[in-house]
C-alpha cells in the first residue's frame, strides 16, 4: 500500500538557520574575556525566539560584562544586517516580550534573543525561585540548567563552583537585566526615557544616590556601566 506523503511544514520566514548564528556567537565568543558561559535552553526556534543565559567571569566587574555582552549583540545583529537585511531584537523576560517585539517593530526575518544575563548563582536562584513550585526549588534549578543549558562557550560545572556563589546586589541586577533595553531595537528618543526610569529606579530610588542621565542612545550604555560601576562598590 502506497503511504500518503508526508506534508511539508510551513516555510521559514528566515535566510538564516540558527546553526549559522550559533556559529558565529561561537567564533565572536573566543575573544571574550568578561563572560564566564554563555548558552541556550530550549528549542532554539528562530522562527519564535532563542532563550540564552549568560553569566559574568567571577573576576571581571559588572561594567565589564555587559559591555561585553552588548557589544557581542552588536556583532550578531551586524552579521544579521549585512548578510541577511534582518537584525537582532533582544527581550529580557516573558511578560514583556511581546511588547519590546511591538516597539522595535520586529519583522518576521528579525531573530529574537531573550536574555538571562546573571552576575552570580545566588541570582539566578532568586530570579527562577518564585517559577517553580516545588519542595526544593534550589536543588532543582541545579539540575535543570545541569541538564538543559547548552553551552557554547564556557562550562556549566563553573556555575557550581565557590567562585561564582555570590556577588553583590543581586536583586538589582535582577532589574538591570529585566529592563535592558540596548540591543532592542527601540527608538532612540523612547529608549533614552525608558532606561533613564530604571537608572533612576535604582540610583536614586534604592540606593539614595545621584545619577546623571543618558542625554542619547550611545550614552544609554555610558549610564548602564556607570549603574554597574556603582553597584560593584555599593
Amino acid at each position: 500500500m502506497a503511504h500518503a506523503p508526508i506534508a511539508a511544514g510551513p516555510a521559514s520566514e528566515k535566510s538564516y538557520t540558527w546553526g549559522e548564528i550559533r556559529d558565529c556567537l561561537h567564533a565572536e565568543l573566543k575573544a571574550c574575556r568578561h563572560i564566564l558561559t554563555y548558552g541556550t535552553i530550549g528549542s532554539c526556534n528562530i522562527e519564535h525566539d532563542i532563550d540564552t543565559i549568560v553569566t559574568k567571569n567571577p573576576g571581571s566587574s559588572s561594567a565589564e560584562f555587559y559591555r561585553e555582552l552588548h557589544r557581542l549583540f552588536d556583532q550578531i545583529d551586524a552579521h544579521l544586517e549585512t548578510n541577511n537585511r534582518a537584525r537582532l531584537i533582544r527581550t529580557s523576560r516573558f511578560s514583556d516580550e511581546e511588547e519590546s517585539k511591538y516597539i522595535a517593530k520586529c519583522s518576521k526575518s528579525d531573530l529574537v534573543f531573550q536574555v538571562m544575563s546573571y552576575v552570580s548563582l545566588r541570582q539566578i536562584n532568586m530570579h527562577w525561585f518564585d517559577s517553580l513550585n516545588t519542595e526544593n526549588p534550589v536543588a532543582d534549578i541545579e539540575k535543570f540548567l545541569k541538564s538543559n543549558y547548552d553551552c557554547i562557550y564556557g562550562n556549566p560545572d563553573t556555575l557550581f563552583e565557590n567562585s561564582f556563589a555570590e556577588y553583590r546586589n543581586e536583586e538589582l541586577f535582577i532589574r538591570l537585566n529585566d529592563s535592558d533595553r540596548i540591543n532592542s531595537h527601540f527608538p532612540g528618543d523612547f529608549l533614552v526615557r525608558r532606561m533613564n526610569v530604571l537608572y533612576d529606579f535604582i540610583m536614586r530610588k534604592r540606593l539614595k544616590s545621584s545619577f546623571v542621565p543618558a542625554l542619547d542612545e550611545l550614552d544609554c550604555r555610558r549610564a548602564f556601566y556607570d549603574v554597574c560601576s556603582f553597584l560593584d562598590r555599593y
